[in-house]
């Protein structure tokens, strides 16, 4: 008998064993196999085992059906709970390096634009400044860059923490692409760019109106600062089936692979150097934009076209 009993527990130890070195395997490049394959691992050890010793008859035949059947719905919800687990976790690691990796830029960012201000304003109140009057004008200027962080990344925090419940109202879209396209007229206008948009409907749409106002803002900002000088930047807005298609098409040649694929990236510019030139914000308008898509159930798409990009934000017409 005892010689049966080891044996069984020998079948039990070697497929236990197995499985668990499978299973280490898969933890290093598939976490969500890995966390099935535990589980599993546990039933076929525990089937070897009872299958070994109803051969050698120390259990009744009905022994292991029973087993098993208790066995794996239970092994099967443990490997779900690991792999929702572990895709939380992978979430919050994820979200915190995010937040770590724009904090960081963002500090970098500011710390220019900051030491600009510091020292031409040293040097107005030491009266050193050959021309005072580029001094305060350059002061003026890197004061708004700063602004421009500050706003876009309090945008992102409103956005980021905007909760099911918070009020969206009946906006016609229409309306509000006209007055964005007003306010970013006179920075096309300086860079020698054609701002066109021609509405052809009104498109009505429930939604954060100033949230949306922000999206279409660093849409047609981005479209305008990015373009070649002597292009034209079209903007369009339409009802497509049950969502409302904002549309911005600029003529900067297109873009890269990488930047495509990074160009929502909080922080991404696409340079080696993480400094903003003059005119360049954080790195945090299309980010905005994602976020405002998916506060509202929506979308966002940046695709090459013809001879520049295209940048789509899609919305629900309605609130489910």
């Amino acid at each position: 008998m005892i010689a049966e009993v080891l044996q069984a527990v020998a079948a039990t130890l070697v497929i236990g064993v197995l499985g668990a070195l499978i299973t280490h395997r898969l933890a290093r490049t598939h976490a969500r196999a890995s966390a099935f394959a535990g589980p599993v691992t546990v039933v076929l050890a525990l089937a070897a085992g009872v299958w070994v010793g109803v051969q050698r008859m120390l259990l009744d035949p009905s022994v292991p059906l029973i087993l098993l059947a208790a066995t794996a719905p239970v092994a099967l919800l443990i490997g779900v709970l690991s792999v929702a687990d572990t895709r939380r976790r992978q979430a919050e690691i994820d979200a915190e390096l995010g937040r770590r990796e724009l904090i960081a830029g963002m500090s970098h960012d500011l710390r220019t634009p900051l030491a600009g201000i510091r020292a031409m304003a040293e040097a107005l109140e030491d009266e050193v400044a050959p021309d005072p009057k580029r001094y305060y004008a350059g002061i003026i200027a890197q004061t708004k860059r700063v602004s421009e962080m500050v706003e876009d990344m309090l945008a992102l925090s409103d956005i980021s923490a905007t909760k099911p419940d918070v009020s969206f109202d009946l906006v016609d879209l229409t309306d509000l692409l006209s007055d964005q396209v007003a306010q970013i007229a006179p920075l096309a206008t300086k860079r020698d760019v054609r701002l066109e948009f021609q509405p052809d409907e009104s498109v009505e749409a429930e939604v954060h109106a100033s949230q949306v106002s922000r999206a279409i803002q660093n849409l047609l900002s981005n479209a305008v600062t990015y373009t070649s000088a002597g292009s034209v930047v079209t903007a369009t807005v339409a009802r497509v089936g049950g969502k409302a298609r904002i549309e911005v098409q600029d003529q900067c040649g297109g873009l890269s692979p990488e930047a495509l694929a990074n160009a929502t990236r909080s922080g991404w510019r696409g340079d080696e150097a993480r400094t903003p030139r003059p005119g360049e914000g954080a790195g945090l308008g299309l980010p905005v934009v994602v976020s405002v898509a998916k506060a509202h159930g929506g979308a966002f798409s940046l695709k090459n076209q013809d001879d520049g990009c295209r940048a789509t934000l899609e919305l629900p017409v309605h609130r489910m």
